[in-house]
């Protein structure tokens, strides 16, 4: 492996952050055992209890009065004594006004220091103590006369110890620093590993998006309640904007290139039959007319494609203003009347006099307008189109009803679609291309609304025509 990768790999996120979080515990782990070692292990560490423990008083007052009435004379016969053999008390004895310090049982040379440092710190003073050390419990004196010499008498115990404290007490010096490596190792391995593999997995996502793999998503990290779950979440939600954008673009485009063959073809044949029509004036008149009806509807096409390619692929700019929702109905009602009139179609509105309503006129002008022709384009001649409005609380609904053949059922969902149109043969004789309904939903999402459609049923379940719903805000969001 070359210098420079070693180092890539050592200035690596991981790395960094495994040998932080091993120093900090390596700091703490040292330490704690420092600062333990020199509270509960040093060997001078003595702490005075705040009563003398009863025990410890019963046995050095028994042991008083056993050496009293057995007239012990010297320490050797106090120590042959079998009374203390099968106890857990050590006897203690200083000759007074001298600092030499008897055991009764052998002792670990730190706690033997530690206890004849006391016990000479402490003099003659002859008040009765309890005094803890980390590894025994000690209580006296009590003054004794051994063939006429004074002493002073303390007895000990061993303080209680947990079985791993004991056995953590007894491992050699290599273990016991050897273990705590391994252990802060391990830990901080995992703690690194648990935070730096959700980054690996959102980069290396990353990287496949780069290469163009939109349905590329970040796996495994769903539960995750911290920062990186939702940063993993909000990744995918981004990808799946994107994918859906890149999709919607391509869509597009593949439409557009179709529907554009058409009218391309049928104007081609007219400039060509109009050609071979020379010497008929009336003809060639009939086939430049086809021409103007197809360039009209190209021109159209390209404009409705646009207004949806903007909205789809761009944040609405709204320019919102406070009007009369009816009164702007009322003004569109009188436009598209004018196209109704050629199927003899009645437009009827269903309205209070007055909604006020916070949107963008212009858009919701066109939105509107939108599923008024589509209506007229697929209503039955001297039929009714009903259009409805309904102010709630905080929205309104405006629904356009007509009288047509409806749609199949599966198609309710697809009716919003660019390009998507029930009946090819249709939508031929209507000029329409299936742009209308797809501009009106864009519209309407841009002010956080909602649009819907649903077939009208008589009693009898038949299909009498399509309702198509708006529902808005009257507040902008």
């Amino acid at each position: 492996m070359s210098a420079n990768k070693i180092i890539k790999a050592l200035s690596s996120f991981n790395i960094k952050l495994f040998f932080w979080f091993w120093l900090v515990a390596l700091i703490s782990i040292f330490g704690t055992r420092y600062i333990s070692q020199q509270i509960l292990f040093n060997s001078n560490a003595a702490i005075t209890a705040k009563s003398v423990h009863t025990g410890d008083l019963k046995q050095l007052t028994r042991l008083e009065r056993v050496i009293r009435q057995a007239k012990v004379k010297s320490i050797d016969a106090l120590f042959s004594l079998p009374i203390e053999r099968h106890t857990k008390y050590n006897i203690w004895l200083k000759k007074v006004n001298d600092s030499n310090i008897e055991s009764y049982q052998p002792v670990p040379d730190k706690p033997m220091r530690a206890i004849k440092n006391y016990i000479l710190s402490n003099g003659n003073n002859v008040a009765i103590e309890t005094t803890l050390f980390a590894h025994t419990r000690l209580t006296g004196p009590i003054n004794v006369s051994l063939n006429k010499t004074d002493y002073q008498i303390y007895v000990s115990k061993k303080a209680p110890r947990g079985h791993f404290r004991k056995f953590v007490q007894r491992l050699p010096r290599w273990a016991a620093i050897i273990i705590p490596l391994s252990i802060s190792f391990f830990l901080c391995w995992l703690l690194a590993r648990s935070i730096s593999k959700p980054i690996a997995k959102i980069k290396q996502a990353t990287t496949s998006i780069a290469k163009g793999e939109l349905s590329t998503r970040v796996t495994g990290l769903e539960k995750r309640n911290d920062e990186l779950g939702e940063l993993a979440a909000s990744f995918n939600q981004m990808t799946s904007k994107l994918e859906q954008n890149v999709g919607a673009q391509q869509r597009l485009l593949g439409d557009v290139s179709h529907e554009l063959r058409s009218p391309l073809t049928r104007l081609q044949m007219a400039l060509a039959l109009a050609q071979q029509a020379e010497s008929d004036n009336k003809v060639r008149d009939g086939y430049f007319e086809r021409c103007q009806l197809e360039i009209s509807r190209l021109d159209q096409m390209i404009a409705d494609v646009l207004a949806l390619s903007r909205m789809e692929n761009t944040v609405q700019t709204l320019q919102i203003e406070n009007f009369n929702l009816v009164a702007l109905i009322n003004n569109i009602i009188a436009d598209e009347q004018f196209i109704a009139n050629q199927k003899r179609i009645k437009l009827r509105l269903h309205a209070p006099k007055n909604i006020n309503i916070s949107a963008d006129s212009g858009l919701l002008s066109s939105a509107i307008s939108n599923l008024l022709s589509n209506a007229i384009k697929y209503s039955d001649e001297d039929s009714t189109i009903d259009i409805k409005l309904v102010a709630n609380k905080d929205t309104v609904l405006i629904s356009v009803s007509d009288s047509g053949c409806g749609v199949p059922q599966e198609s309710i969902e697809q009716l919003f679609n660019a390009f998507y149109r029930v009946n090819e043969a249709r939508d031929r004789n209507t000029g329409g291309i299936g742009l209308g309904l797809a501009i009106a939903k864009q519209a309407i999402i841009a002010h956080q609304g909602k649009i819907y459609a649903k077939n009208n049923l008589d009693p009898q379940s038949n299909v009498t025509g399509l309702t198509v719903t708006i529902e808005l805000p009257l507040k902008a969001i």
